[in-house]
């Protein structure tokens, strides 16, 4: 069984990628929404965590699920973190709030994917973006391998600078630059696919009706016209969405 965040794609690419054939891959987001916190697994059956990193830590959604969650017959526990460069402190908190509801963290690996968080700085060239897509494949295979034999890792980063990162993120998640441009068609996709629920469609147009939202980025890579701004700077800079959510 496999639990995912994801906003531009990397971590449903990665969850799909590491699922065998019949394994419950299942949105955090969803699961929270649905009050649905109970799981049963199968005997020796893993329990994976897929998430991207935001701020060296580990994000709202992610969070919320895990600090209501309860598993029966867990087994191996690891995680996957898609990140631009580095996880930061995101395994050792994780395995912190994980040994809260029972659960043994075991193994955590770093996943380096194409960075889709434009609303800091541009993203990769397309070239770039194809190799470290083509190398987090390998890197996948090579994970759900050890996954498989059940070999555990060092778990590295401090609970502590965990709940820092986690202050710092909470400090930047202010809606207020965001706003669609002249290009918009009116097409819903942001309301929709937005995990905090932020947007809403007012007179055929995306308005952001929350002070707040986890700057997923979702909104602006997934826009089919590239519409959605952050502020001034996103104009004149690229997009990025995971092939597995085109």
């Amino acid at each position: 069984m496999i639990f995912y965040f994801t906003g531009t794609g990397n971590s449903l690419f990665a969850a799909k990628t590491l699922a065998h054939e019949g394994e419950e891959v299942i949105s955090m987001i969803e699961a929270v929404r649905s009050k649905a916190f109970h799981y049963t697994l199968k005997d020796n059956e893993p329990l994976g965590f897929v998430f991207p990193v935001y701020f060296y830590t580990v994000s709202d959604p992610v969070l919320e699920f895990v600090s209501n969650l309860t598993v029966e017959n867990a087994g191996f526990v690891y995680a996957v973190i898609p990140c631009g460069a580095s996880i930061g402190a995101a395994g050792g908190f994780l395995k912190s709030e994980l040994k809260k509801r029972g659960l043994e963290l075991q193994r955590v690996d770093a996943l380096v994917v194409p960075d889709g968080a434009l609303i800091f700085y541009d993203i990769d060239s397309p070239e770039k973006m194809g190799k470290r897509l083509e190398t987090a494949t390998k890197e996948l295979a090579s994970i759900k391998q050890a996954i498989d034999r059940r070999e555990g890792n060092s778990i590295k980063g401090s609970p502590v600078l965990g709940k820092m990162g986690l202050a710092a993120y909470h400090a930047c998640m202010s809606t207020k630059a965001f706003h669609a441009d002249e290009k918009c068609v009116g097409c819903g996709t942001c309301a929709s696919i937005c995990p905090s629920g932020a947007i809403s469609m007012v007179d055929g147009r995306p308005a952001w009706t929350k002070s707040k939202c986890l700057k997923c980025c979702g909104c602006l890579g997934r826009c089919p016209v590239s519409a959605i701004q952050y502020g001034k700077k996103t104009a004149s800079r690229g997009r990025y969405v995971n092939p597995v959510l085109k």
